[in-house]
C-alpha cells in the first residue's frame, strides 16, 4: 500500500497521489475508488466506483478523481453519490498500482476529516498515517 492524497476542488474531495509516489513510481492506473465512513462500526461503504474488466484509468499526482463522479463505462455504487457530513473519518482506497510490474505497491488509502472552517468554508483535514487519529479512526477536535 501506498499513501493516497485527498484535496478540495471546488468543495469536493478529490483524490489523487503524492507528488513523491508519481516521482518514484510514474502513473499508476486505478482501476477502482472505494469510500468508506470509518466514524461509525462496522464502517460504512458509502460510495464507490469499479471499472469492467481490466480496464484502468491512469491517475496523476496532478490530476485527481473527483468524488461522486465516476468514468461512462464503471459500475457505480450508489449511482448518485451522497453528500459527506463534517467531523466524519473518511478511508478512500485506489484500487490499483504502477505500470512496473516488480513494484508491490497493489492500491493507495488515506483517511480524512471534513470540517467546516471559521468562515463556513469546508475544509479537508488529511489523517497522517502515522498518527492516533489514523488507527482511532476518530476526527481530531479542531483547536
Amino acid at each position: 500500500m501506498a499513501y493516497a492524497e485527498v484535496q478540495l476542488k471546488n468543495g469536493i474531495p478529490c483524490f489523487s497521489i503524492s507528488e513523491k509516489e508519481g516521482a518514484r513510481n510514474g502513473v499508476p492506473q486505478i482501476s477502482a475508488v472505494v469510500l468508506t465512513d470509518v466514524s461509525v462500526k462496522p464502517a460504512v461503504k458509502v460510495w464507490s466506483f469499479l471499472l469492467p474488466g481490466t480496464a484502468t484509468i491512469p491517475v496523476h499526482a496532478k490530476s485527481c478523481l473527483l468524488y461522486g463522479l465516476a468514468p461512462a463505462t464503471a459500475e457505480v455504487k450508489p449511482p448518485k453519490a451522497p453528500p459527506l457530513k463534517t467531523g466524519r473519518m473518511y478511508d478512500v482506497f485506489l484500487n490499483g498500482g504502477p505500470a512496473d510490474p516488480s513494484d508491490p505497491t497493489r492500491g493507495y488509502v488515506g483517511k480524512f476529516c471534513l470540517m467546516t472552517g471559521i468562515s463556513g468554508e469546508r475544509k479537508i483535514l488529511l489523517i497522517d498515517s502515522d498518527s492516533q487519529a489514523w488507527i482511532d479512526e476518530i476526527c481530531p477536535v479542531q483547536k
